[in-house]
């Protein structure tokens, strides 16, 4: 059930009511290597190849055969040069060396690989003419992972960094959920999607639904476009119905709070089950969450600013876990100083859009806090998160700073 208007629910509750409700709805697939960045593993992925799959040398230099007691400074030089992508045709006696490139397979007999620089090569031998650090420079069979080994467990998000493991172990092909289908709803009837035509006195530009497509998108989702509906229960109300089948969840913008006109808020308490509304966060209060039937709808406040938070904040592990992903999905933080001064009452978390400067080490924040600013979004490259205790920082204290990459 929906709270009473004068109830407020917490971050930290809602989190807990998403993840006792959300579920994962999608089937399963299969993507080539090169597009399965961003999507959510189906199944157990483990390696088919040894990696490196030979021994192979570190290092351009000299394979030497050499005793573990050696102390001879000067070895005879073989001709040769022994390549990657070339058989090592050679089978090194003791005190033979032979030049070898990086990569390339290491021949019979070599005890270890010297670097180049540290010798001189006169009259077909090897001579040192530095200190030798007793490095072997061999990267052996498997010592990264072995045929067999688990890689990624179900319900991991594959990013670019796991591309080269995923195919140096022959997994040219990869189980994965299918994307999630976001219906993607805007409302408010002064909205203008022409973003050529000026805009009237009474219009304002669409901007949420583009922005709201491309996120979507980078976390790995297929959005199905529904378009604005203005302020008509009704049209919202058939939009809705006529589009369950196609998609797995519903985004909506504006229409979330207690206003006559608030219509989206209106359609989900008439006919859905409310589980969330209203919550203790700045920007992003109105926030509804229900569920039509089967179908989890998110409904986010229209001002932009909000929308785009409450995007980040709950919208990136909801449909994290909506589309497969086991784990919670959590924004990398770190600490940094504060170049401001706040003080924050108890009772609401807050997500302050903010600037970090690494050169000096410290942090700003937007000096507005209104929700429709769209200049801050750039302005910034970050938030901040206070939580919902009375928090008071001045300047220099340590607080947590989110980039805005850490959600994509």
């Amino acid at each position: 059930m929906s709270p009473p208007n004068n109830q407020l629910t917490s971050l930290s509750k809602l989190f807990l009511d998403l993840k006792a409700e959300l579920k994962a709805v999608s089937g399963e697939t299969r993507v080539s290597v090169d597009n399965c960045v961003n999507r959510i593993l189906s199944q157990d992925i483990f390696s088919k190849y040894d990696n490196p799959p030979f021994d192979n040398s570190a290092i351009d230099g000299f394979a030497l055969n050499e005793g573990p007691t050696e102390t001879i400074d000067n070895f005879s030089l073989l001709d040769g040069l022994v390549k990657p992508g070339c058989n090592a045709n050679v089978a090194l006696q003791k005190n033979e060396g032979i030049k070898i490139l990086t990569g390339a397979p290491i021949p019979s007999g070599t005890t270890r690989i010297i670097f180049k620089e540290n010798t001189k090569e006169q009259d077909q031998k090897i001579y040192f003419v530095q200190n030798d650090v007793k490095e072997n420079n061999i990267r052996l069979q498997g010592e990264d992972f072995k045929k067999g080994d688990l890689l990624y467990r179900k319900g991991n998000q594959i990013r670019i960094t796991d591309l080269p493991t995923l195919i140096g172990s022959g997994n040219s092909s990869i189980p994965i959920f299918k994307p999630l289908k976001v219906g993607l709803i805007t409302t408010g009837n002064e909205l203008k999607s022409n973003i050529e035509s000026q805009s009237s006195s009474s219009s304002i530009f669409d901007t949420n639904f583009v922005p709201l497509n491309r996120v979507l998108k980078s976390w790995g989702h297929s959005v199905v476009s529904i378009g604005s509906v203005g302020d008509n229960l009704y049209r919202l109300r058939d939009k809705i119905h006529d589009n369950l089948e196609r998609v797995n969840v519903f985004v909506t913008t504006g229409g979330v709070s207690t206003g006559k006109e608030d219509f989206v808020a209106k359609f989900l308490n008439r006919e859905a089950q409310v589980i969330n509304w209203r919550i203790a966060i700045k920007p992003g209060r109105p926030f509804i969450f229900a569920k039509l039937k089967n179908k989890y709808v998110f409904g986010l406040p229209g001002n932009p600013v909000a929308a785009f938070i409450c995007a980040l904040i709950i919208l990136r592990p909801s449909l994290g876990r909506i589309g497969g992903e086991k784990s919670w999905f959590k924004p990398f933080s770190f600490k940094t100083k504060a170049n401001f001064v706040k003080h924050k009452k108890s009772g609401r978390s807050e997500f302050l859009r903010a600037k970090l400067n690494p050169e000096e080490g410290f942090v700003s924040i937007y000096p507005f806090e209104g929700s429709g600013r769209l200049s801050s979004l750039s302005w910034s490259n970050g938030i901040i998160k206070l939580n919902d205790g009375e928090q008071k920082i001045e300047k220099g204290d340590l607080i947590d700073f989110i980039p805005y990459q850490s959600f994509f």
